[in-house]
């Protein structure tokens, strides 16, 4: 009987020293992680221009904030929080107390003249033994604690992340007597939360040849060491708002995405206004959608619009944007709205352009057509045509007249300059008429290889391109030394009536091919069919 006793004490012993040391923590990214991602650009001193990349550092300690904020769910939204708003500030303050609380680790492993230190940075991330990095790691791990991590760069120019923060939320290190006999460091595995990989458990392993950790999902994501960041301390989350929308059918808010170009938003006295205009009922103004704040060049802003009362989708005609401004010039490049409701989310409206439209003193308005006709137009239109003589067409008068002209232009290897060396376009009609648009770039400059889409409104009513005889292309480039030279790779233009592609007038050229190069004598192209 003793012998049976000792016998299964030993097995289960044994059983314990074999068994998976694999610890998770409650955290899960899906559930507890951010649904956005972490692509910030900040504002550090805007006085000097000097921008950061990323609240790594800050949505990793708000999202532990929320974990342990039981009462606070984290915000359900997959849209980046825009510039200024109060879910933005939270992340950024806590970015910067990520930091500053562990200038001291940052500073350590920083110092690192010539990768002199690559071997024993590498070394504290994966030895075990008193004081160490992982049995730092283990003692959170353990008491079902996740704990920030600072991951250091290798310091490579062409593939290198940069100092990177995420969250541990588990670990792995093989099985007990792996652990226990050093043959762990070739099973050790990190389980993190990754801002720049939403809803995604990532893992972070050791490569021993270089002596690097990188993600098994990423392989070419590396870092030279990490630290424990064990200086975290909750913080009260900031509740941001979710509503859930009745199920009447309505459209109850419109998300709008703006892509800056490369003239920034100025912020301060100079703001964005919008007004939505409907379809039997009363337009909606929202003022100052910016907040004042600036909304820097090459990057999106998003911006949720509430309805102030919930409308049929086919309701919602035009969205209006006005600059209220001095002397400041914005480009936007992209207009994305979406609009919502139970059970909806479908993009209305989505234009791109380089720019889309650039506001300047002047010129402060932009419309965005969504609905033009009326739904009791249309259905009135409808019953008419069903009771009404077959064969019969269209007059005149009822017809949709071409309106505008879209043109995709494209730059060789020398640019269009701007300031005083601009271009010009003329649309010569059949009838002897023609339209000129002078400066059609505003001033800017074309850079080499860009493609860039402009749009001119027709001042003459025409219902088919063949109504349009030519259209040139005119420079105004002076001669001499400081004269201006312009290579056209690609011309397209297409007719449209309203939003709604009617023809294609002229296309030709590609994107490595001179189609014809501009100079002070050589200034006017024809396009004809």
């Amino acid at each position: 009987m003793k012998r049976i006793v000792l016998f299964t004490v030993l097995l289960i012993l044994g059983n314990s020293l074999l068994g998976q040391t694999k610890k998770m923590t409650a955290f899960k990214p899906a559930q507890h992680g951010f649904k956005f991602d972490n692509n910030f650009k900040n504002i550090f001193i805007d006085a000097i221009d000097w921008r950061t990349g990323g609240l790594c550092g800050g949505m990793s300690y708000a999202s532990l904030d929320y974990y342990y904020a039981r009462d606070i769910p984290a915000p359900k939204t997959t849209l980046r929080p825009n510039e200024g708003s109060a879910l933005q500030k939270y992340l950024y303050n806590r970015q910067v107390t990520s930091i500053t609380s562990n200038l001291d680790k940052w500073a350590e492993i920083g110092f690192n003249p010539g990768g002199a230190r690559n071997s024993e940075f590498f070394k504290w991330g994966v030895e075990n033994k008193k004081g160490s990095r992982i049995n730092e790691l283990r003692a959170f791990i353990d008491r079902g604690k996740p704990v920030p991590l600072g991951l250091q760069s290798v310091g490579e120019k062409d593939s290198d992340p940069g100092n990177h923060q995420v969250l541990a939320i588990g670990y792995d290190f093989g099985t007990v007597r792996d652990l226990a006999s050093g043959t762990y460091k070739r099973k050790m595995k990190i389980y993190t939360y990754d801002p720049n990989y939403p809803n995604e458990t990532m893992t972070l392993v050791p490569d021993f040849n270089g002596q690097v950790f990188y993600y098994m999902e990423k392989p070419h994501m590396r870092w030279r060491t990490y630290f424990v960041d064990q200086n975290y301390r909750t913080n009260r989350p900031i509740r941001t708002s979710l509503k859930d929308y009745p199920n009447d059918g309505k459209v109850h808010e419109l998300v709008f995405e703006f892509g800056v170009g490369n003239d920034d938003l100025r912020g301060g006295n100079d703001n964005l206004n919008l007004t939505l205009f409907f379809h039997n009922s009363a337009l909606q103004r929202v003022y100052n959608v910016n907040k004042g704040n600036k909304w820097i060049d090459d990057y999106a802003q998003s911006i949720v619009i509430p309805l102030r009362r919930p409308v049929p989708l086919n309701t919602i005609k035009s969205v209006q944007l006005n600059t209220v401004s001095g002397n400041d010039n914005f480009n936007l490049n992209r207009l994305l709205i979406h609009a919502k409701g139970f059970g909806m989310n479908k993009k209305i409206y989505d234009k791109r352009g380089a720019p889309l439209k650039r506001f300047t003193g002047r010129d402060k308005v932009f419309l965005a057509n969504i609905n033009s006709k009326s739904p009791t137009v249309a259905s009135r239109s409808s019953t008419q045509t069903g009771s009404g003589s077959v064969g019969q067409g269209k007059s005149t008068s009822t017809r949709k007249p071409i309106d505008k002209l879209r043109f995709w232009i494209r730059t060789g290897d020398d640019d269009l300059r701007g300031g005083k060396d601009n271009l010009n376009i003329v649309v010569h009609y059949r009838n002897g008429k023609r339209q000129l648009v002078k400066n059609v770039n505003k001033g800017t400059r074309w850079k080499d290889h860009t493609t860039t889409s402009l749009d001119i409104k027709l001042n003459q009513p025409i219902y088919a391109t063949s109504e349009i005889s030519k259209v040139i292309l005119q420079t105004t480039f002076g001669g001499g030394m400081g004269g201006d030279n312009w290579n056209l790779n690609y011309l397209h233009i297409v007719a449209y009536k309203g939003t709604t592609k009617e023809d294609s007038f002229y296309e030709k050229g590609g994107n490595d091919q001179r189609l014809y190069r501009f100079t002070d004598k050589n200034n006017a192209f024809v396009a004809k069919r």
